[in-house]
């Protein structure tokens, strides 16, 4: 600062007035920049990392669904295998005792002996109970026969069930991969959108130090216009409005400070000084 005093020393007024538009325009393009970053790009960035932070959010939670929905599917579709298993054990078993009989014939078996018994047309009852006992094998027979059919439409409809539950696996798993790579896209973009905020912050800071210099250079250049206006006005009130050159108020400003120093002076800037005083 004390070397720019110095070179502001060394300006004429007309010098000193453009330096001061010049700053006063780096100052306005600072400032401007400043109002940028803080009114519209950081809040861009933190307006983008809340929307991408509540894109995560709902990718998560739906994650955590998916999880616990393959977890119930695959719970059901054990269950499931441990009943088509069993479906299966009981089909083997049933299957080597299966009657010679078709069902109808064990209808018709049926059928015509409960006739007999109906009309009782039996000569005694030995023979009534062999009828009834025929009705009972041929019973017996049918509902075998039945409960193979129920325990092949179960066995289908639990293969179906399996199917239909591995496919819904399936898809959840896509679907949970798929969650993956969302997150995983997301979580690249906050690392790019945090990285942007640390620049900027960095870059916010350096135009505050920027700022500080400017402020700080205009407030001297102000100083020394307010210096060299006192000035003037003193030499109005001595000389009138016939006011020497800025060459000639420099050498003033020179012989005074080399005077208040203690430096020697030349013959020229002496006269100059008492000149001044008388």
């Amino acid at each position: 600062m004390e070397a720019d005093g110095k070179a502001l020393e060394s300006l004429g007024w007309e010098d000193l007035v453009t330096l001061k538009r010049k700053v006063a325009g780096d100052l306005k393009s600072v400032t401007d920049r400043l109002v940028d970053i803080d009114r519209n790009q950081f809040r861009a960035i933190v307006t983008a990392i809340k929307t991408q932070k509540t894109a995560l959010d709902s990718v998560t939670e739906r994650a955590r669904q998916v999880r616990a929905e393959v977890d119930k599917r695959n719970s059901d579709l054990l269950s499931i295998s441990e009943k088509i298993s069993q479906s299966k054990n009981f089909l083997s078993m049933m299957e080597a005792r299966l009657p010679a009989e078709k069902e109808e014939e064990l209808q018709a078996i049926v059928a015509s002996n409960q006739a007999l018994v109906d009309a009782k047309q039996y000569k005694g009852e030995r023979e009534k109970g062999e009828i009834l006992s025929k009705i009972k094998d041929a019973s017996m027979k049918m509902e075998a026969i039945k409960a193979i059919r129920t325990i092949k439409d179960q066995y289908v409809m639990l293969t179906q069930q399996s199917a239909d539950i591995g496919n819904a696996v399936k898809a959840l798993n896509d679907e949970r991969d798929a969650l993956r790579v969302r997150t995983a896209e997301i979580n690249v973009e906050m690392d790019k959108l945090y990285d942007a905020k640390r620049k900027l912050a960095a870059e916010r800071n350096l135009r505050l130090a920027e700022y500080e210099d400017i402020v700080k250079h205009f407030d001297a250049i102000n100083a020394r216009l307010d210096e060299m206006s006192a000035m003037r006005k003193r030499q109005r009130e001595e000389y009138g409005y016939n006011l020497p050159s800025d060459a000639l108020f420099k050498v003033k400003e020179t012989a005074r400070k080399k005077l208040e120093s203690g430096s020697k002076l030349s013959l020229d800037e002496l006269r100059l000084l008492y000149s001044e005083k008388d």
